[in-house]
């Protein structure tokens, strides 16, 4: 059996923050007018476009893009970005805007899809099975000292530029979610969904868990550059009634590239379809199970350790979003993983289920599994979507049942 560390004492004041997950607000503009350039993809030479058009426009470049795809970021005014809208080579010019985690693993989680059941994940407190995939944890970044972590690499992209072996999570979330993806399955802390997972941080948000839709583009970019080594993205974060033609089609063109991109549905109480980019139609987007025991049936009862609000066990967690558009569920609720500056924590929300369907993607993607192009990505879709169970209530009242990740079938889920 796996020893379980208790909770840092100082961490008392940071589970009290997310003791209910925090509303997701629109997106408001960056107030130092600052804007998102999509390029025409045929461009060749992206930086030297931008450098022009910029310089034209009397602005200010921040960063070029182009792997995720052609473009830049650029400070410039409200009447520069109207004017190079017009421009024939230039496919759209968008305001930056703030975006925000879906804040609030712990082995309840990973025993409700049924981790230890898979012989192959070797899931016995031993660290001498590591999952050989890449994840990249878009987010507040991730703690690179951490124990119970593999980080292998690190950037930080919250200003439009990426710069690396930098970006600090001085937030938690990034940490949490890369532990619910791969922490090590060891005598310490708990174990992820593909223990020892190489994880690549990301950091596009900041301490107060918000960043900016440039960051993400960076980020994305730095990604994509990255496709021959990174397997899987996973995106616990997004924005409510905002959206991006040049986030889009990075997230695409990721996709295209044979990366598996996996995006936290929202914890609004809401139709994910007005979630952006939960709501793309290449990502997989992933709704929050409440479950109190780790086990199937139902039999969890009402009382959650970690909130003061109640929920039934084996059933949509009351928070999160839900919808047509989301592609599966997975566990969400008080859910135990990795913490910053080396502790954990026990926290809620669809950030926390996004990267259990994260983790398991990682196993279909492992080793000589690793997808290279846009059916490989969307064929690992399908087999999270059809290998998942329906064994637990959808009170969400929307009348779609997603089914729930399960990663029992070694046959299924036979990670290199």
């Amino acid at each position: 059996m796996r020893t379980r560390t208790p909770l840092l004492a100082s961490l008392v004041g940071a589970l009290a923050l997310f003791a209910a997950p925090l509303p997701v607000s629109a997106a408001t503009a960056a107030p130092d007018g600052t804007y998102i350039v999509q390029l025409n993809p045929a461009m060749r030479a992206p930086h030297g476009v931008a450098s022009d058009q910029v310089s034209q426009a009397g602005g200010e470049l921040v960063g070029v893009y182009e792997h995720a795809f052609k473009g830049y970021t650029a400070r410039l005014s409200a009447a520069a970005a109207e004017k190079l809208k017009q421009n024939p080579n230039v496919l759209s010019v968008e305001p930056d805007a703030e975006v925000k985690a879906f804040v609030q693993t712990v082995p309840t989680g990973v025993r409700r899809i049924f981790g230890p059941s898979n012989p192959n994940l070797d899931i016995d407190g031993v660290d001498d099975v590591r999952i050989d995939v890449d994840v990249a944890v878009v987010d507040t970044g991730v703690d690179n000292t951490h124990p119970d972590l593999n980080v292998v690499a690190r950037t930080n992209c919250q200003t439009g530029v990426c710069v690396n072996n930098s970006g600090v999570d001085d937030n938690g979330h990034g940490s949490h979610v890369a532990g619910t993806v791969g922490a090590l399955d060891n005598t310490i802390g708990p174990v992820g969904v593909a223990p020892g997972a190489r994880i690549h941080g990301v950091k596009v948000l900041n301490a107060a868990g918000s960043g900016t839709l440039s960051g993400i583009a960076a980020g994305l970019n730095w990604v994509v550059a990255r496709a021959s080594t990174i397997e899987v993205i996973n995106l616990s974060l997004g924005c409510s009634g905002c959206s991006s033609s040049a986030i889009s089609t990075a997230i695409t063109n990721a996709v295209n590239a044979g990366i598996v991109v996996v995006v936290a549905a929202g914890n609004s109480h809401a139709n994910t379809s007005g979630f952006f980019p939960a709501n793309h139609p290449d990502v997989v987007t992933v709704s929050a199970l409440t479950d109190n025991d780790g086990l199937a049936g139902g039999a969890g009862g009402s009382t959650l350790s970690c909130r003061s609000e109640s929920d039934l066990d084996d059933t949509s967690a009351f928070y999160s979003n839900f919808g047509s558009t989301v592609e599966i569920t997975a566990p969400g609720t008080c859910i135990y993983s990795t913490y910053r500056n080396g502790g954990y924590a026990t926290i809620s929300g669809t950030s926390m289920a996004s990267p259990h369907v994260a983790g398991a993607a990682g196993l279909l993607t492992s080793g000589a599994n690793k997808p290279t192009n846009r059916t490989g990505s969307l064929a690992v879709r399908s087999a999270l979507i059809s290998t998942g169970n329906s064994n637990w209530t959808d009170d969400s009242g929307d009348g779609v049942k997603e089914p729930l990740l399960d990663v029992h079938d070694a046959t299924r889920y036979p990670p290199s």
